[in-house]
C-alpha cells in the first residue's frame, strides 16, 4: 500500500540529515567600510569549517605555549619552574664540597701522623708499616704501643722557649732578651742630642727621651715601612716603622709628621720634626722605643747616643 501525500507531509525529517545541512551551509563573511559601504574583505565559510579553523588556533597556541615553558627563559617567571642551571650549579656546589671535604680529612690525617712522628714513634722498626702512607690513620694497634722520647735537642729547646716565656713585659721581673751577636744591624741615630730619661721597663718607661737643640728632624733609624702614622692625646704626634728581623720603632711626642701610613722609608730618611705634643710634656724632645719580636730592647745598647746617665 502506497502512501499518501498526506501522510508524508506530516513525517519527521532526519534529524542526521538537518544536522549536515546545517554544518554544510554557507555563510558569508563581509568586511565593509563604515560610511562608503565599500567591500574590504570578503569570504565564504561553513559552520564545519569554522569548527576546524577555531580548533587548528587552540591548537596551535598550546603547541606555542608548550614550547614556550619547555625551551625559552620565560618559564622561570611562571610559578613552579626555577632555573634550569640551579640543579646542575647545587650539583657542583655537591661535588666541591666533597672534595674539599676529602683533602681536610687527609691533611687531618697527615698533621696527626706527624705529630706521633715526632713524638718519637719509629717507623723503621716496624715491617708492617715499611710502605706506610701518611695520608692514611695509624692502625689502632700501633697508636697504642707508641711511647713517647724526648731527645737531648728537644729538652734544649724546650728549657729555652720556657725561659724565654716566663718573663712578663709589664711584670717585675722583666728581662731584655740579649743582644744578638750575630747579623749586627746599623742603626742610624733618630735623633742627635742627649738622653735625659733613660730605659726603664720596671717604671713603665719602655724607650728613651731624647733632647737637642733648635728645630730638628728626626730620622728613621732602619729600612722599614711606616704602620702608624697618628696622634693621641698622650703621645701626641706618633709614627711607628716596622723593619725587618721583628725590629719596631716608635718615635713619639713630635711637632709634625712627614711620612703617613705604608709609606716606605730608608735609614737616616726624615719621617718627623721635632716638638713638644702630646699631654704633660714640658720640653721639646723625642720618646724613641726598639722593640724586637714585642719584647722593648734599650735603644742605648744598640746605637751612640749621648747618654750622661749610664742608662
Amino acid at each position: 500500500m502506497s502512501e499518501t501525500p498526506q501522510n508524508n507531509k506530516h513525517r519527521k525529517p532526519n534529524l542526521r540529515n538537518v544536522s549536515l545541512k546545517k554544518l554544510n551551509r554557507k555563510y558569508d563573511f563581509l568586511l565593509r567600510h563604515d560610511e562608503s559601504q565599500k567591500e574590504i574583505l570578503g569570504f565564504k565559510l561553513n559552520l564545519l569549517n569554522l569548527i576546524l579553523v577555531i580548533i587548528g588556533i587552540a591548537l596551535l597556541l598550546i603547541i606555542i605555549t608548550t614550547f614556550i615553558i619547555a625551551f625559552t627563559p620565560l618559564r622561570e617567571y611562571i610559578p613552579g619552574y626555577t632555573d634550569t642551571n640551579l640543579n646542575r650549579e647545587v650539583y657542583e656546589l655537591n661535588l666541591r664540597a666533597d672534595s674539599i671535604e676529602n683533602e681536610m680529612m687527609k691533611k687531618d690525617v697527615y698533621f696527626e701522623n706527624l705529630k706521633k712522628i715526632v713524638e718519637g714513634y719509629d717507623f723503621a722498626a716496624d715491617s708492617a708499616l715499611a710502605s706506610i702512607n701518611i695520608y692514611e690513620p695509624l692502625p689502632k694497634g700501633v697508636t697504642d704501643t707508641i711511647t713517647l722520647k724526648k731527645s737531648v735537642q728537644d729538652s734544649l729547646l724546650r728549657a729555652e722557649y720556657e725561659a724565654q716565656s716566663q718573663y712578663n713585659l709589664f711584670g717585675d721581673d722583666y728581662l731584655p732578651p740579649a743582644k744578638p751577636s750575630s747579623l749586627v744591624k746599623n742603626f742610624f741615630v733618630p735623633l742627635t742630642g742627649t738622653i735625659i730619661k733613660g730605659f726603664n721597663p720596671d717604671d713603665g718607661h719602655f724607650g728613651v727621651d731624647i733632647v737637642t737643640d733648635g728645630d730638628q728632624i728626626i730620622n728613621a733609624t732602619l729600612d722599614g715601612t711606616v704602620v702608624f702614622s697618628t696622634w693621641s692625646i698622650n703621645n701626641g704626634y706618633c709614627i711607628g716603622i716596622q723593619h725587618e728581623d721583628s725590629y719596631f720603632s716608635v718615635y713619639k711626642h713630635n711637632a709634625t709628621l712627614l711620612k703617613k701610613e705604608g709609606d716606605y722609608v730608608k735609614a737616616g730618611e726624615a719621617i718627623a720634626i721635632l716638638g713638644r705634643s702630646g699631654e704633660a710634656e714640658e720640653s721639646e724632645h723625642l720618646h724613641f722605643e726598639l722593640w724586637r719580636s714585642g719584647i722593648a730592647i734599650n735603644p742605648a745598647e744598640y746605637m751612640t747616643i749621648n747618654n750622661p746617665n749610664g742608662n
